[in-house]
């Protein structure tokens, strides 16, 4: 037992650690790939090997349209067997990303104010991140440490699983389409702020109306009509306790502090197959059908820890 054990060791440890330390030319070919599939500026002039074998950019920007652009004070990436991708175009079997130092900031023209607007929308404490790794025995994405970080106290954090996955060719990916399916996912949600800075614009965009009631009366209602709808979640799906905690967080909105917890389990996975009954059917489905033919098999369990404001 004590061997196989042994075997087993150096057959996991071996190889992957041996890939995960990049090489300059694969930093390098692997950005011009990136460049090529974003359709974005070439920067491989700019990437370096660090001590660690990662892939690092440091001080670089991406225009995302003629108006904004993305500022990152640095990114670094390592994968494992990454020449699939450098040379095939197929994804590594294993890939982490880290950004820090995140901001984003309009384009005015004017010299002055583009310069401005660059110091401020820097945010420091931010970060994005995230380890995914394909498992080809099982066919199964992990997604594991995925984050966005706004500051220390703002952030969000995610692991998940993915279950029919097969990324040995593009015949396999193709396929995989129909296949793959969420089977896990795990959140967790630390809110400070971040929720009114970036998530309430767009939000109240959509849902509020001007020529309407007070804008905060118009929440109110909102707010008891998205209560009234976790209500009838069955208990099969969201336990009593569960409902308790995300009508706390509803009731919290639009300012909410504090943490919520997020955790779904799928047997069969949420995927194409789950939703091929929508796709054919000729009006908007009722609750009772999402319930019954969605949500058969999901568990979902909710917390919320609310945090008093500072003073």
């Amino acid at each position: 037992m004590r061997g196989l054990a042994l075997i087993a060791a150096l057959v996991l440890a071996t190889p992957l650690a041996a890939q995960d330390r990049m090489t300059q030319t694969q930093c390098t070919q692997s950005l011009a790939v990136l460049s090529t599939l974003g359709n974005v500026p070439p920067a491989e002039d700019q990437v370096v090997v660090d001590d660690a074998g990662w892939c690092e950019i440091n001080d670089t920007e991406l225009r995302t349209d003629e108006q904004t652009v993305f500022t990152m004070q640095s990114v670094r990436w390592r994968a494992s067997d990454v020449g699939r991708f450098i040379d095939e175009g197929l994804p590594p079997r294993s890939l982490q990303v880290e950004a820090r130092g995140l901001g984003i900031a309009p384009v005015t023209g004017d010299a002055v104010f583009d310069y401005l607007y660059g110091l401020q929308s820097v945010q420091f404490n931010s970060g994005i991140g995230f380890t995914v790794r394909w498992d080809g025995l099982q066919n199964v994405v992990l997604i594991e440490d995925a984050y966005v970080q706004f500051s220390p106290d703002n952030r969000i954090q995610a692991r998940a699983r993915i279950d029919g996955v097969n990324l040995t060719d593009l015949d396999a990916i193709e396929a995989s389409l129909a296949t793959a399916g969420l089977s896990e996912l795990t959140l967790t949600i630390d809110f400070a702020g971040w929720f009114e800075s970036f998530v309430a614009l767009p939000l109240g965009t959509n849902l509020l109306r001007s020529d309407g009631a007070p804008p905060a009366q118009q929440v109110a209602t909102l707010k008891l009509q998205a209560i009234e709808v976790v209500a009838q979640i069955p208990n099969a799906i969201m336990p009593e306790q569960s409902r308790i905690a995300l009508t706390a967080f509803v009731n919290s909105l639009p300012q909410p502090r504090g943490t919520a917890r997020i955790q779904l389990s799928a047997t069969p996975s949420l995927g194409a197959v789950r939703a091929a009954p929508f796709m054919i059917m000729g009006a908007e489905p009722s609750l009772e059908q999402i319930v019954e033919l969605g949500l058969n098999g999901v568990s979902l369990l909710v917390t919320w820890t609310p945090k008093s404001a500072p003073q």
